[in-house]
């Protein structure tokens, strides 16, 4: 029998990034540490998660049907549009480490010079891996999503126009944890385990 309690509708979500090897929280309704950045205003499409599976089937002799379905390879990923220009944001769409940018201060001038940040991209030794914290929230319902290590795999184009804000459409992919741990981890409340 359905029971519409268990249906979750994403109203409202948040992204968090950390260093790789950050603490996660150990609950879904737990604050996230000092150590993760809240990744600002998320566009009301929320977040697109899909698992996609590489499988090979062995077959054999006089077997109408494989006998073995083996999974070869798991990938993980998650897409967000965030709304916001933020250096953290800039660092992951053109892939440049925070170490590698320059702000330059204001100046009162006269001429007056406001702050700016520069930074050159195209550099593929530069690699930006984070961890990422996702939140998906309904009226007292959460799935927190902790993906150990993550890094960009897709961007959407940049569209600088008087009829939108200039988004950052990123897809994360869930990369090997460090130290063998599961790269991906879901909490998910008021979900029952049913009993053996």
């Amino acid at each position: 029998m359905g029971d519409a309690s268990t249906i979750i509708v994403g109203t409202a979500g948040k992204a968090y990034m950390g260093e790789v090897g950050s603490t996660f929280p150990t609950g879904p309704e737990e604050a996230w540490g000092s150590d993760f950045t809240d990744m600002g205003f998320i566009t009301p499409d929320g977040l697109e998660e899909a698992l996609e599976e590489e499988r090979t089937q062995l077959d054999a002799w006089g077997e109408d049907a494989p006998v073995v379905d083996l999974a070869r390879k798991r990938t993980q990923t998650f897409k967000l549009v965030f709304r916001q220009t933020t250096a953290h944001l800039l660092s992951l769409y053109y892939q440049v480490g925070l170490a590698n940018m320059t702000s330059t201060a204001a100046a009162v001038g006269p001429p007056g010079k406001k702050q700016f940040l520069s930074f050159g991209s195209g550099s593929l030794a530069d690699t930006v891996e984070i961890a990422l914290g996702l939140d998906v929230i309904m009226s007292g319902k959460r799935h927190r999503i902790m993906i150990a290590r993550a890094g960009v795999t897709d961007r959407e184009a940049v569209k600088h126009s008087s009829e939108d804000s200039s988004n950052f459409g990123l897809t994360f992919t869930a990369l090997a944890a460090p130290g063998g741990a599961q790269s991906v981890q879901h909490q998910i409340t008021d979900v029952a385990l049913p009993t053996p």
